[in-house]
């Protein structure tokens, strides 16, 4: 097992892709802090997570506040022993509404989660792992970050500027022996998007046809490719953004 004994911090993981985060670590028998913006829907993965044997303890925290989240990882710390793996996968995305229809409120919200939060947090436990000299850290971004994506002019920005934060620190902070990477999901299985599916919302022949493999990513896709970036496997790659989405983003020929 990779991470037997690592404590492992995961953001946003009541459900969806934060709740396959956390599993897949708790079946490598990593030690989790479960953390999401609802108490009860944190504590419900730990539930599962203790289900299968497995140790975790849930946090609420709004990740764009500062206090919070401060005071959050301090807990953490306090409870775990530590910080090995830090995954900054909260985040909310944004109704699809032209720009001139926007408010400002709508656009602040976006950011003060996506990348506040992920700043906020990446912060916090780096004042930890600075002083172990080590540590992971792994940002879930999206490919809407890599491309211009009409009508989602805050969600798309918010996770392109992840993408340059996860660069950055990087950079910064490699000469304490901490990796920085980011995983970009392209459309994922999630049970939102299963709804949009069968609601005719969104087009999944559509899509099948734009990816090259003919599949949509589910959250143990976007899972396996954290934990390898959070692994020792992945010891020499740090400042990477690595994209999961079936060949969407290669594909430039989408007829």
């Amino acid at each position: 097992m990779r991470f037997t004994g690592k404590k492992v911090l995961v953001t946003g993981s009541g459900r969806g892709i934060g709740r396959a985060l956390a599993l897949a670590f708790a079946r490598e028998e990593a030690w989790l802090a479960v953390v999401d913006s609802h108490a009860s829907a944190a504590e419900d993965t730990a539930d599962q997570i203790r289900d299968l044997k497995g140790r975790a303890i849930a946090f609420d925290a709004d990740v764009s506040d500062e206090a919070q989240v401060n005071s959050m990882v301090d807990r953490v710390v306090s409870k775990l022993g530590g910080v090995d793996v830090l995954v900054n996968n909260a985040g909310v995305s944004q109704p699809v509404q032209p720009l001139l229809e926007q408010s400002l409120s709508d656009w602040d919200h976006v950011v003060s989660i996506n990348l506040r939060g992920t700043y906020l947090c990446c912060k916090s436990v780096a004042r930890y792992m600075v002083t172990r000299n080590a540590g992971k850290i792994v940002n879930i971004a999206s490919i809407g970050g890599l491309t211009g994506q009409v009508m989602r002019t805050a969600y798309a920005p918010s996770k392109a500027a992840i993408v340059n934060l996860t660069m950055a620190l990087a950079v910064e902070l490699a000469e304490h022996h901490i990796n920085v990477n980011a995983v970009s999901p392209g459309l994922v299985l999630t049970d939102m998007v299963k709804r949009l599916l069968v609601q005719g919302t969104l087009n999944e022949e559509a899509i099948l046809h734009r990816t090259p493999l003919r599949r949509m990513s589910t959250p143990e896709d976007i899972a396996c490719a954290t934990l390898f970036l959070a692994s020792d496997e992945a010891r020499n790659i740090t400042g990477v953004n690595l994209p999961v989405d079936g060949g969407w983003m290669a594909n430039g020929w989408s007829m």
